[in-house]
């Protein structure tokens, strides 16, 4: 009898747990849609051909330009020195910096896919730390400015076009 009721009892656990998920599953695949269609770039993902970076670097570049922050800025090819353009707009940066002094950044250094890992990752962290040095210039604190280098490891749009390359130089500042 004890078995006969627990054998009941399971039974009747597993159908409200299938009708559970029946019930509930159109709402989680249309979930799952959605989250997909609201999904980012992966730093790390990988493109299978030219359409697909095309659209990627189209949704990037709608992004950036919804996006009013001036937080970049770009380097020559294998330069690490600002220019006049990065220097107005780190001057606006250092600015905003030095009328919060809560505010704690990271400049976070970039390169086109050209060269080594190694050789851009170094070239990363110069421009990071000419971006940090220049913000220090004009009067923040080191102390609230760290630098990281990904070299080509996280580039803002793919592709091998020497107006992708350009675009991918660059350093930017993070609100920590």
């Amino acid at each position: 009898m004890l078995k006969t009721l627990l054998t009941l009892a399971t039974i009747i656990t597993l159908s409200s747990c299938a009708a559970k998920k029946n019930r509930h599953a159109a709402d989680d695949s249309q979930m799952q849609v959605t989250e997909d269609a609201n999904q980012t770039r992966q730093p790390y993902q990988t493109i299978d051909n030219e359409g697909q970076a095309i659209e990627l670097n189209n949704a990037e570049q709608q992004r950036v330009e919804e996006v009013e922050v001036k937080d970049r800025v770009f380097f020559g090819y294998d330069s690490f020195a600002v220019n006049e353009e990065a220097k107005k707009l780190l001057n606006t940066q250092a600015e905003w910096l030095r009328s919060d002094l809560n505010i704690n950044v990271t400049v976070e250094g970039h390169a086109d896919e050209r060269g080594t890992r190694e050789y851009n990752i170094a070239l990363g962290e110069k421009r990071a730390k000419s971006v940090k040095d220049y913000l220090v210039n004009n009067g923040v604190a080191a102390n609230r400015i760290n630098i990281i280098s990904y070299g080509k490891e996280r580039p803002a749009f793919f592709g091998a076009t020497e107006e992708i390359f350009t675009k991918n130089r660059r350093a930017v500042t993070v609100v920590n």
